[in-house]
């Protein structure tokens, strides 16, 4: 009996062995695989989403009297609050290269009241400035940190905005002695966008928007006792708009990859 076992576990020894050492093997192995790497984000997509700011205007403003011909130019400041939307689409390529296009448009209450240019003179009078609206269309161009998460990008595009303008307590005489304008220009700015979510990123951006020299010029005839005058005239001049702005976005069926 005693050889019976002996033989029985030489049998089986061998066997007992090499299945322990293929499951401490595969143990080992298992312990020595490197975690899964996290997914990556893509900006690769469209978007749609919402922002808010603040923004300071400069407006170049001239008057000239129908009695004097004398012009007399002069910069009225304008601040306020804007709120609105944008949609835009990107494209990254080349490992941490975004590109992109978006439209935006912002409500504003972007306003102000400074001195006639003729104030120096007479000692009185304002003109009122309020841009009621900004519009943009503008490419983009960035380049991603931070697991592709964060994403530092410059843009520049065509830009558009609305001014009114209220000159019923101008030094001269002007009527009507309000008018609206609308005027196209360009914009550049920069800024971060960072991905809070697979689907939800959130950004800061400036902006600076240009609308040129040239505005609107506005008569004015004076009619008194049937005697007719020469107009005074009131023209808007170069305007220029900053804008400091923070929003989030709405990635439309956007997955981590």
């Amino acid at each position: 009996m005693p050889m019976k076992k002996a033989l029985l576990l030489a049998s089986v020894s061998p066997a007992a062995l090499l299945l322990t050492d293929g499951a401490n093997a595969a143990d080992m192995a298992l312990k020595a695989a490197p975690p899964a790497a996290s997914p990556t984000y893509s900006w690769t997509g469209c978007h749609v989403g919402v922002q808010m700011g603040v923004g300071w205007g400069r407006q170049k403003q001239t008057e000239m009297s129908s009695f004097s011909s004398t012009s007399r130019t002069n910069t009225l400041d304008s601040s306020g609050g804007m709120v609105g939307g944008q949609l835009g689409c990107d494209y990254q390529f080349s490992g941490n290269w975004v590109a992109g296009i978006q439209g935006d448009m912002e409500a504003t209450d972007i306003k102000g009241t400074g001195s006639d240019p003729f104030g120096a003179l007479f000692g009185f009078g304002t003109t009122t400035v309020k841009t009621d609206w900004l519009a943009s269309v503008t490419g983009r161009l960035g380049f991603t940190a931070w697991n592709n998460q964060a994403l530092f990008y410059a843009k520049g595009g065509a830009a558009w905005t609305r001014n009114h303008w209220d000159l019923s307590n101008a030094d001269l005489f002007f009527s009507p002695s309000s008018f609206s304008e609308t005027r196209g220009g360009w914009t550049v700015g920069g800024g971060v966008e960072y991905a809070i979510t697979p689907v939800w990123s959130a950004f800061a951006e400036f902006d600076y928007y240009d609308f040129g020299h040239g505005g609107t010029t506005l008569s004015s005839t004076l009619s008194f006792l049937g005697f007719v005058g020469p107009a005074n005239t009131f023209t808007t001049g170069r305007q220029d708009i900053e804008a400091a702005k923070v929003g989030l976005n709405l990635k439309l069926g956007g997955l981590m990859k």
